[in-house]
């Protein structure tokens, strides 16, 4: 997982290993890309909220990692 705001990213980094679960919602257009910081790997990710449009591929990959995963219809 990445962010484009490296000046967040310690901040967030801070934020995810004080809570109980750490929960994402995601464009499914940003999966697969990368910004200019690093965050987390995405088996950080305990619950991803995503588009529709997210692939089976992605799908499987959340799958694999234990991700539980929330998509939602585009209206």
């Amino acid at each position: 997982l990445f962010n484009s705001n490296a000046l967040l990213v310690e901040t967030e980094r801070q934020m995810m290993q004080s809570a109980d679960e750490v929960v994402v919602v995601c464009d499914s257009g940003k999966l697969g890309r990368s910004a200019l910081s690093h965050l987390c790997e995405l088996t950080a990710i305990d619950h991803l909220v995503v588009d529709s449009g997210i692939s089976q591929e992605w799908r499987q990959i959340f799958k694999n990692i234990g991700t539980n995963l929330t998509i939602v219809e585009l209206d």
